[in-house]
């Protein structure tokens, strides 16, 4: 089986292939790994990768993510770790950006109500940082900066119920000193 997703504006091709003992080899476009996949009673699935033809320890790398559907968006999250959209890739339409890494606003990533707000308007912010989080099916999404700018302006605040694709913060491109 082999997908490709879109993840901010770089596509990625992932293989996946069962393998007789019931884990699968996965590639990551070029990258090979043995993948031991384990469902949770709670919905999540424990994940042990290894990196293929690696004699180096500490290469393999575990931990449980969770996953959720809706239509073209694929949403991973891993307890303490960062969050991802990923988004279907429509061969058809060639590779295409997305309007975040365009216009410096921030949508809702999937239906959810905001937990926190880190950041105010006129804040600098660094590339990565955690501006706000949502909750949405007892999983924390973390909305983070996409790229070093000033917060220009905070469209929702906490407790507020939002909607997939509604805009939540706006940052603007730091000025050059």
């Amino acid at each position: 089986m082999t997908y490709t997703y879109q993840f901010r504006d770089q596509m990625y091709k992932v293989s996946l292939e069962v393998l007789p003992d019931g884990s699968y080899q996965a590639t990551l476009n070029d990258q090979r790994y043995r993948v031991q996949a384990r469902r949770l009673s709670d919905g999540g699935w424990k994940l042990v990768l290894d990196a293929d033809n690696s004699d180096v320890d500490g290469d393999r790398q575990q931990g449980v993510v969770y996953a959720a559907l809706d239509g073209k968006y694929r949403y991973i999250q891993s307890p303490g770790e960062t969050n991802f959209t990923l988004t279907v890739a429509d061969m058809r339409a060639g590779r295409r950006r997305t309007n975040t890494a365009q216009s410096g606003t921030l949508n809702a990533q999937m239906p959810g109500q905001v937990a926190a707000v880190y950041v105010a308007q006129g804040d600098m912010v660094t590339q990565g940082q955690t501006l706000m989080v949502l909750e949405a099916m007892k999983m924390e999404i973390r909305i983070s900066a996409p790229a070093a700018g000033i917060v220009k302006a905070i469209m929702a605040r906490q407790g507020h119920v939002v909607e997939r694709e509604q805009p939540l913060i706006e940052i603007a491109p730091s000025e050059a000193p």
